[in-house]
């Protein structure tokens, strides 16, 4: 959940190391135990958008002929299915699902960033993209040899300083 701060993102998205638990020095071993996945902040549960199958109910029943009486189910699991919704009884049977479907557009809306158009996530991921290969061109660097550097000093040419006589000759001076 840690992530550096974009311009995009708010400054308290900035990175933060988890505690190191059990590897601390002078902390008991304890033995790690598998921690639940954490869950998106501000992410509804999926179960707010699951009216699908209440809306699949209740078209079912429409569908149902008034004189065919209502089937079996093949499946030991499913439910009875329910007897045929007459038409003064679909605004009570849809108001459940309605209110769902409400109470999931509301939470939505209330989602961070939801507001944000194509074109601003399109230049932040432009952003995001330039810095990936920027981080990615640095590693490389880091990963090549480093050419002799040659550095005349008072004693005359070096190939190779070491930093530690560069730092005892500034300390000495």
């Amino acid at each position: 959940m840690s992530a550096a701060a974009t311009p995009h993102a708010p400054i308290s998205a900035t990175t933060s190391f988890p505690p190191t638990g059990s590897v601390t020095p002078g902390l008991p071993h304890q033995p790690q135990q598998p921690q639940p996945a954490p869950a998106e902040p501000g992410m509804p549960p999926p179960a707010v958008f699951d009216f699908i199958p209440d809306l699949y109910r209740i078209l079912n029943r429409l569908i149902i002929v008034a004189g065919q009486p209502p089937t079996v189910p093949s499946t030991p699991g499913q439910p009875p299915t329910d007897p045929p919704l007459e038409i003064d009884e679909v605004t009570a049977a849809t108001a459940e699902v309605k209110l769902k479907i409400q109470r999931a557009s509301r939470l939505v809306l209330e989602l961070p960033d939801i507001d944000r158009t194509c074109e601003d996530q399109e230049e932040e991921i432009a952003y995001l993209e330039a810095r990936i290969a920027k981080l990615k061109d640095s590693l490389r660097r880091l990963g090549e040899p480093v050419p002799a550097a040659s550095t005349l000093d008072r004693d005359g040419p070096r190939n190779s300083p070491d930093c530690m006589d560069m730092l005892y000759r500034v300390l000495g001076e």
